[in-house]
């Protein structure tokens, strides 16, 4: 009999502790599953706030590169303006003589015979004076000529070339002698400025026909820059 109640005693226990396994198995199953769900909902939390963050980066880029365009087409434009003002600023420095200058063009020589000079038929009027320099440095300009040089002193629009007892002056700053070799050098189109040159009535003017006169055309001519002093007192831009 108390066998019989010793098995009985141990079956209930037995099915005791089973319920209490089943049950605690139940409850961590249930709070893995709880665990589990709210860990899935914090990736799902997680990822939708890396969708947003990334849809807000891709907006801040898509703007600071539109912003970056513009910038860049700004400055393109204003480098375009400083390159044709630079551009305009370089080409007045070379037309006003003030830097030196290099092209294409041609060189005159002019050279006086031997028998015109040192003997008692010598007359002012078989010595090149600021006539013929000036006739010969005009057909030069008329054929477009862009620089021009004499004795290696440069022209500029203030250069006067005027006698002045036994000198020719070119501006106030050089001076030639009629009676000694004189180089003229123009940078320009060569083959007109040659055309100019050889014409009749050019270098052979006046008392010209007493000097030896060579053209010679070159690919580079180089020719200083001007040692006169330039001033503009007078002149203003009109408003």
């Amino acid at each position: 009999m108390k066998k019989l109640t010793s098995q009985i005693l141990l079956a209930i226990v037995c099915a005791f502790l089973g319920f209490l396994l089943a049950h605690q198995f139940k409850m961590l199953s249930e709070k893995n599953k709880a665990n589990m769900t709210n860990q899935n909902l914090n990736i799902l939390a997680e990822i939708e706030a890396l969708k947003k963050e990334k849809e807000e980066l891709t907006q801040v880029n898509t703007s600071l590169s539109d912003e970056l365009k513009q910038l860049e087409e700004k400055v393109a434009e204003e480098g375009a303006v400083e390159g044709e003002i630079k551009k305009q600023l370089d080409n007045a420095r070379m037309n006003l003589g003030l830097v030196d200058v290099k092209g294409p063009g041609i060189t005159i020589t002019i050279t006086p015979k031997s028998n015109i000079f040192g003997s008692s038929s010598e007359s002012s009027r078989s010595v090149l004076t600021e006539d013929e320099i000036v006739h010969v440095v005009n057909s030069l300009r008329y054929t477009k000529a862009e620089a021009i040089s004499i004795n290696d002193y440069r022209l500029t629009p203030q250069s006067g070339i005027k006698n002045s007892g036994n000198w020719i002056w070119i501006g106030t700053a050089a001076k030639i002698d009629p009676k000694e070799k004189i180089v003229i050098k123009v940078i320009g189109d060569k083959q007109a400025l040659s055309v100019a040159a050889n014409f009749q009535g050019v270098l052979d003017y006046g008392a010209l026909q007493n000097y030896y006169c060579e053209v010679k055309e070159s690919d580079e001519i180089i020719i200083n820059k001007t040692t006169q002093s330039l001033k503009s007192e007078y002149i203003k831009p009109v408003d």
